[in-house]
């Protein structure tokens, strides 16, 4: 019965965070870009950036456990990947995302184009970085997923 709980636990949580990703990458954000105005929809992807990060480190952090607790070992290839997507996960929303919600803060209370066209520069890069850490969750999701369904039993 544990091993039953712990493959559902794991299962659910990486399900879940890919969804996720899915969900607020393909869906979400550009939805939100196509309706509201720039600024506003901007404000509200801030607003949401924090909640969207939570269910990564919850869900990276249940995916961990149950690989630490399962009754199998685990192969390299997912362990691997595993520690790819924390790694990825953490970055962004530890380090990239607080800078870049910092800098959208110095470009409005800029007070020369100069500057403020200096810090739109490092957000587009910071922005870039972040998708592509993004991109690296959902792939490396998807072959942790591929890898964990070759042996899954029905």
């Amino acid at each position: 019965m544990t091993a039953q709980i712990i493959n559902f636990i794991h299962l659910l949580s990486l399900v879940c965070w890919i969804g996720a990703v899915v969900f607020f990458s393909f869906f979400t954000a550009p939805a939100v870009f196509k309706t509201l105005d720039r600024p506003t929809a901007g404000k509200l992807i801030g607003v949401i950036f924090p909640r969207y990060y939570f269910l990564g480190y919850l869900f990276s952090t249940l995916l961990l456990t149950t690989y630490l607790f399962g009754a199998e070992a685990v192969s390299a290839w997912k362990m691997g990947l595993i520690l790819v997507i924390i790694l990825a996960t953490f970055v962004a929303g530890m380090i990239v995302q607080p800078k870049a919600r910092d800098l959208k803060i110095k470009i409005k209370a800029s007070d020369s184009e100069e500057n403020s066209k200096a810090y739109e520069a490092r957000f587009r890069r910071l922005h870039s970085l972040s998708v592509q850490l993004n991109s690296t969750v959902l792939l490396a999701g998807l072959a942790l997923l591929w890898l964990t369904a070759r042996t899954l039993v029905l």
